[in-house]
């Protein structure tokens, strides 16, 4: 029980000490590309979904929104 409680302490310290770091953002040519490759993801995902192909539509898509994350987190400030 010792173990569990250490193991929940040392986890939510570590939580809190990561959420206060400063993120960098990334320089504007590496932008560039994740804002093209968002689109790129997108017109593939509209290809495959008008093929009726919808497993590979939802895979190009989720990629597209990964990246939109990603975009949002370093790229816009």
């Amino acid at each position: 029980m010792k173990f569990i409680t250490s193991l929940a302490i040392c986890l939510l310290m570590t939580n809190t000490a990561l959420a206060s770091k400063e993120i960098e953002t990334y320089p504007q040519e590496s932008c560039q590309e994740i804002y093209g490759v968002i689109g790129t993801f997108l017109y593939l995902a509209d290809i495959e979904w008008k093929q009726k192909n919808e497993e590979k539509a939802m895979f190009y898509s989720t990629a597209s929104a990964n990246y939109a994350t990603i975009y949002e987190t370093v790229c816009r400030k």
